[in-house]
């Protein structure tokens, strides 16, 4: 194969999984996963939740605290992104995942546990939404495609082992512990985020300036 061949050829998925774009990779593909698989998990878990804390008046809110949550804080990507930067928008991102992971393990009541699943995707959904707007400055141009697929597959493997894990653990009767599990799973990736990511400029794209979409919060 000659050099100019060997130029345009497509970079193979060992360059983005390998040393140098590994931990980029991880992070970014990670943030999606946390959101996705979080969405079936919690679903799989509920049961034994509600047997331990009672309250199965609210079974039917914790799915939609959860999705209402990521929502919303998918729509304020931009805005927190302009404000904090790459780095530190991450780090608020895995900072509430973990947060509310470790609130949803600790959580007293079933009314603990729902508003702990807000606070969790919130973080879901800011994690999410970065990951589609970072990968062009985390990664270099040729692997953009390759960084965005690697993103969108984590939908597919959340749903596939999101309710394999929940059901995991709710057969052992450790909600509870499928909940840290998330708690440490954030808190490793939130670990990386100031070595493999781009701290980027504040403001960048608008900051304090870009309005916040009110009418489609409302929605």
């Amino acid at each position: 194969m000659s050099t100019q061949e060997r130029e345009a050829a497509p970079p193979a998925w060992r360059e983005l999984l390998g040393r140098e774009h590994l931990g980029t990779a991880i992070v970014l593909a990670g943030g999606v996963l946390a959101g996705a698989i979080n969405i079936y998990l919690a679903a799989s878990l509920l049961p034994s939740a509600v047997a331990d804390l009672g309250g199965a008046s609210f079974y039917a809110w914790n799915m939609t605290v959860y999705l209402v949550a990521m929502v919303v804080a998918t729509m304020l990507t931009g805005r927190t992104l302009s404000r904090f930067g790459n780095v530190g928008a991450y780090l608020l991102g895995f900072g509430l995942f973990t947060a509310g992971s470790l609130a949803c393990a600790l959580s007293p009541s079933m009314v603990a546990l729902l508003g702990s699943r807000g606070v969790q995707g919130l973080g879901a959904g800011l994690l999410s939404g970065l990951g589609f707007a970072v990968v062009r400055g985390a990664l270099p141009y040729r692997l953009w495609t390759r960084g965005t697929a690697l993103m969108s597959a984590m939908y597919g493997v959340g749903n596939f082992a999101g309710p394999a894990l929940g059901g995991l653990f709710a057969q052992f009767g450790s909600w509870r512990l499928a909940f840290c599990a998330m708690a440490v799973i954030g808190a490793g990736c939130g670990l990386l985020v100031p070595r493999v990511l781009p701290r980027g400029e504040r403001g960048e794209r608008g900051g304090a300036r870009e309005p916040v979409p009110a009418g489609s919060l409302l929605l």
